[in-house]
């Protein structure tokens, strides 16, 4: 159902189009379309294109965004490119005190001659995009509560669940991936880099529906389809970790954790799924800056049981392994080593080491530990024990704690 703003919008467009016999489109910033006239002969393949799919294809908006459109104030004119499907076409940006809020668009070499009377329509339809935004503003905000009060379970989740299926946002049949990014990411970048990606379109094979919001103090975002849910989270994620980065550069990475897929229902235990995991990726450079919970191996398992014994002990003689600092200790060897599958080579390489230097350190592994190396039972138990005691050294147990509360009250 258009919104009431878009319906005088279209009016506007139509009446412009029959004064100038000529076809007409407003687009929003980003580039998605908002409403089109009907043609008069003068439709390209692009303009037949984005009034199907609602969208310019991420090559098309690259070209037409490099002769500035996204600067201009005063319209331009855009060279036809034959290889991308278009004319000459001519772009009025539609601005409303600076603030770019989309552009409409002419097909035709001699298009400027309308340039006096397209600028009386510019103005009506820079009002009424105005009243648009504010419209699309406060739907958003209501969807943002909606997948907040989903997310955070309790209470307000199996109404939040009901009204996103009642509303068209989420399917009843669709799966579900929630995408968390690190704590302290600024939840409006989120949403923003995720508008951004959206209105560029994604890969054909994606069809599904991404809504942002905020949990505590990061950017969420519910990913739902019927197909490809987890590949399409995957390609969000990459997205909103590259562009949040782009906005606040100093910060260094933005770290990105994706959850199983699941049912709606399952929300809540997604979003944990997918926080602890954007923790994970942050406190263990070894692993990629975008995890996911099936990707964090044996990471996942240790957390839930760092989280339901947060007294859980390591046993002494794995703690006296790590003296002498994080990149010298025996704890570090032994890590890499059990990492490595026991594979002497390749744990001499990692840490830069002469192969009988190794050989000497397991041999004190094994006399601080009790541990035979060469016991199966015994390697899994120093292993996990390193694991859990890296875990419990981090700053996760207490991220949990002070993470749990604010959802549960919420």
């Amino acid at each position: 159902m258009a919104l009431p703003y878009t319906d005088v919008i279209q009016q506007l467009v139509d009446a412009l189009a029959g004064r100038i016999q000529r076809s007409v489109s407003v687009d929003e910033q980003h580039g998605g379309l908002i409403v089109s006239s009907r043609h008069f002969g003068d439709a390209d393949k692009l303009r037949i294109d984005s009034v199907l799919s609602r969208r310019v294809p991420a090559r098309v908006a690259e070209y037409l965004n490099s002769f500035g459109i996204a600067t201009a104030d005063r319209p331009l004119s855009v060279p036809g490119n034959p290889s991308l499907g278009l004319v000459t076409r001519r772009c009025y940006p539609i601005r409303d005190h600076g603030r770019l809020l989309g552009y409409l668009w002419l097909i035709g070499d001699d298009a400027e001659r309308f340039d006096e009377v397209v600028a009386d329509y510019v103005i009506q339809v820079s009002v009424r995009l105005h009243d648009r935004l504010l419209q699309v503003a406060e739907e958003e905000r209501r969807r943002r509560q909606l997948v907040a009060d989903l997310l955070r379970g309790g209470e307000g989740c199996d109404r939040a669940a009901r009204e996103l299926v009642g509303q068209g946002l989420v399917g009843p049949e669709d799966e579900v991936v929630v995408i968390a990014a690190g704590a302290g990411t600024d939840p409006e970048a989120v949403a923003a880099v995720l508008a951004e990606t959206i209105g560029r379109g994604s890969p054909d094979a994606y069809a599904v529906r991404a809504l942002a919001t905020s949990v505590g103090n990061r950017g969420a975002v519910l990913v739902a389809g019927r197909d490809e849910v987890e590949r399409a989270a995957a390609w969000l994620a990459e997205a909103i970790r590259h562009g949040v980065r782009r906005r606040d550069a100093d910060d260094g990475y933005t770290f990105v954790g994706l959850s199983n897929a699941g049912r709606l229902h399952l929300a809540p235990e997604l979003l944990r799924q997918a926080v602890l995991t954007a923790f994970v990726a942050a406190e263990f450079p070894e692993l990629t800056p975008v995890l996911s919970w099936r990707g964090a191996g044996v990471y996942g398992p240790l957390m839930l049981a760092a989280l339901a014994s947060p007294d859980l002990v390591v046993p002494p003689q794995i703690v006296d392994l790590s003296a002498g600092g994080r990149t010298d200790s025996l704890a570090h060897t032994a890590e890499v080593f059990l990492d490595a599958a026991g594979d002497t080579a390749t744990a001499s390489e990692q840490l830069m080491i002469h192969r009988t230097t190794l050989y000497y350190r397991l041999t004190r592994i094994e006399k601080k530990t009790g541990c035979d190396l060469k016991n199966g039972r015994d390697r899994l138990t120093l292993h996990l024990g390193l694991k859990m005691k890296r875990l419990l050294d981090s700053d996760i147990p207490a991220f949990l704690r002070q993470e749990q509360e604010p959802w549960e009250s919420s």
